[in-house]
């Protein structure tokens, strides 16, 4: 016998009370019915942004002149700013209806936010050169970006619906059928042109579109996709989330996806056992499973939920909509035992395995929870989104070995 896989058997029995598990549960559902303008292309667009605490989200992006920054507007139009985007003041304490974007002058010296109403307030050397504050909308705007020349802007409702002032129109997607609506623009920095960014993180550009490198359609699901940031200065674009998370695209640029965070040991755990995951999945030859911060939302909450009022599965059901196959694993326990030694026990569970190596599952969040005695509390939700079709089922129940992660690490409350 394995002697490492024998030591690890070992240690889950060594824990023996302080370990407590209910049998995985899966629950499918049926598949639901300018002028003065430097050079382009002067570098690859680079500076990223991680998720941030925030007073309100983040709802539009706009880029600094060089492509080395950026800045970011929230819906209480607060302003943040990221590289070498300089403040100039924010619409924070301006009466106005929800704050929806912003858009930079040319000189990267000031900025245009716009709220839902198409309402500008500009700051900086920013020009007013009118809105659509006080004049019927069908829908709310969603988006602002300003013209090469800084002599004008648009403003994008949420159908893809354009406003000129003083700007060109190049198209719109009224008569393209969307699968989430518009959220944000940008005008292509040469000028004659703009790209419209989906709430999914999808695409759609106009006129003399800037090269194209990549979307972020499922890059960050639970986030969506609020705004699209080009810069003349650089070569790519940048796609920003409402949790203020920003990709760069560019011919540098890898894939854009969502992981764990690491910031507090609780996060630690659920990173080390969604590697774990991946690493069992990856020795039997499945598609690894994609971190999904819905699911880990909704993982974290029911992990503390248990700690509070008894262990227990969730209502998992109610997750059903969004996703259209759904699992949870569920496990505790006492003052030191290791996640690790909870994920071997899952894996020894043909229950807990089942939903962990399930080809049907694509997504999953993990939540961890430590109780003032040390105590531990693990929650993994699993799911396939109803928008990829019919997931991939198998009544098999798969074999226990190879585990490919025997050893219970030192992660612990």
């Amino acid at each position: 016998m394995d002697r490492g896989r024998d030591d690890a058997r070992r240690r889950i029995r060594a824990v023996g009370t302080a370990l407590a598990l209910i049998a995985g549960i899966a629950v499918p559902i049926a598949h639901a019915t300018g002028a003065g303008a430097a050079p382009l292309q002067q570098l690859n667009v680079t500076v990223r942004s991680g998720v941030t605490a925030l007073a309100a989200p983040v709802v539009g992006v706009a880029a600094t002149p060089t492509g080395k920054g950026y800045w970011r507007a929230g819906a209480d139009g607060g302003v943040l700013t990221a590289g070498d985007a300089h403040y100039y003041g924010s619409a924070a304490h301006v009466a106005h209806d929800t704050i929806v974007a912003i858009a930079a002058t040319t000189s990267g010296r000031g900025y245009w936010l716009t709220d839902r109403r198409g309402a500008v307030f500009n700051f900086g050397d920013a020009a007013f050169h009118g809105s659509m504050a006080g004049r019927p909308l069908n829908l709310p705007i969603v988006g602002m970006a300003a013209t090469p020349d800084g002599k004008g802007y648009w403003l994008v409702a949420s159908d893809g619906g354009i406003f000129a002032f003083h700007a060109p129109f190049y198209g719109s997607t009224g008569a393209i059928k969307l699968n989430q609506p518009i959220s944000g623009m940008a005008a292509a920095p040469a000028g004659g042109g703009y790209t419209m960014v989906a709430a999914d993180g999808g695409l759609f550009r106009f006129g003399a579109a800037s090269p194209f490198y990549g979307s972020a359609v499922n890059a960050c699901p639970g986030a969506p996709a609020v705004g699209v940031a080009m810069s003349r200065g650089a070569k790519g674009y940048w796609i920003t989330f409402a949790d203020a998370r920003t990709y760069a695209f560019s011919p540098s640029s890898s894939a854009p996806k969502c992981n764990p965070s690491s910031a507090t040991k609780t996060d630690q755990m659920a990173a080390d056992l969604f590697a774990r995951l991946n690493a069992e999945r990856a020795a039997r030859h499945l598609a690894p499973l994609i971190w999904d911060p819905t699911l880990a939302n909704y993982a974290a909450s029911w992990s503390a939920n248990m700690a509070g009022n008894g262990f227990r599965h969730s209502s998992i059901g109610s997750l059903l909509g969004p996703y259209n196959y759904v699992g949870e694993n569920i496990a505790s326990g006492s003052g030191g035992t290791p996640v690790g030694a909870l994920h071997n026990a899952w894996m020894h569970s043909d229950g807990h395995r089942s939903n962990i190596l399930a080809p049907g599952f694509t997504r999953v969040g993990v939540g961890a929870y430590c109780t003032a005695d040390g105590s531990v509390y693990l929650t993994e939700d699993f799911g396939h989104p109803t928008s990829s079709g019919a997931p991939q089922t198998s009544s098999t129940t798969p074999p226990v070995d190879p585990v490919a992660r025997p050893d219970s690490g030192s992660l612990h409350c």
